[in-house]
């Protein structure tokens, strides 16, 4: 039998790399804001969940010991 030579291999072969991908993309958003003094998993999960969102977000926020204005 040859990999990838069904339709469900195929699809559970995509999925999976698009999952691990994701699970690397979403670690930037949750550096920047770790960096920023936030919560590293409450924003990993964040970004696994809405990753644009949390992107924008993570470059949006301020830092704990920056005065909001």
């Amino acid at each position: 039998m040859v990999i990838g030579n069904n339709i469900v291999t195929l699809i559970g072969l995509l999925t999976t790399c698009g999952l691990m991908i994701l699970g690397l993309l979403a670690t930037y958003p949750a550096s920047k804001a770790y960096e920023k003094g936030r919560r590293f998993v409450k924003w990993y999960i964040f970004s696994i969940l809405l990753f644009p969102v949390a992107l924008i977000a993570s470059f949006a926020i301020k830092g704990k010991d920056q005065n909001s204005i």
